[in-house]
């Protein structure tokens, strides 16, 4: 578990920092364990005494801190998918990385769409989500018939694996674009360390 002051720090480190700043993994977990000994230790105590109205201000920061620490990276990310920029994964949290994944397509998608615009055509997006009822194909039911590859790019380094097809495929490096199985491509995709590429 972390304590206050290790909060504090983190906080005002990503305050600073234009860029992100650096998180150790288990970030969030011990972050989140701090604020259940907080809210924990809160019930224990006389609300009306002066050590709870302390306890009470201090876990309010608490929350106010972690929040913006959150947010502030949300927006530090956002702001590089906007500009087409590539991510520092190696900076993201795992919670991190599996949030902002599918954000990153989401962005790949809004800049073809514009770019399309600008050279005088209409590109139809792809289906967003589905309409409350209506159920949607599972990503691998989706995948065309016949589709036995799928264009990749890794957002962190992968060892070399053995592919669907029993070829060694890689080792790959973050930002490496790669032609690969369908069944490999899609468990990468699913574990967050590489998303699809689509051509225009």
């Amino acid at each position: 578990m972390m304590s206050y002051e290790e909060l504090l720090e983190a906080w005002k480190a990503e305050r600073t920092s234009e860029d992100l700043s650096e998180l150790p993994e288990d970030f969030y977990r011990r972050a989140a364990e701090l604020m259940a000994e907080m809210r924990s230790g809160l019930k224990m105590l006389d609300r009306g005494t002066l050590r709870a109205r302390l306890a009470m201000t201090e876990l309010a920061n608490a929350e106010k801190m972690l929040s913006d620490i959150f947010w502030t990276r949300m927006d530090k990310a956002l702001r590089t998918l906007r500009a087409g920029g590539a991510l520092e994964v190696e900076k993201l949290t795992p919670e991190e990385r599996a949030l902002i994944t599918p954000l990153e397509t989401s962005f790949s998608e809004l800049r073809k769409f514009v770019d399309a615009l600008l050279r005088g055509e209409l590109r139809q997006p792809a289906p967003g989500p589905p309409e409350l009822g209506e159920e949607r194909p599972a990503r691998e039911e989706a995948v065309r018939p016949g589709r036995k590859r799928i264009l990749v790019r890794f957002l962190a380094d992968v060892p070399a694996l053995v592919g669907a097809d029993m070829k060694v495929h890689g080792p790959f490096k973050q930002g490496d674009v790669a032609l690969i199985p369908a069944e490999n491509a899609l468990a990468l995709i699913r574990r967050g360390v590489a998303v699809e590429v689509e051509l225009a």
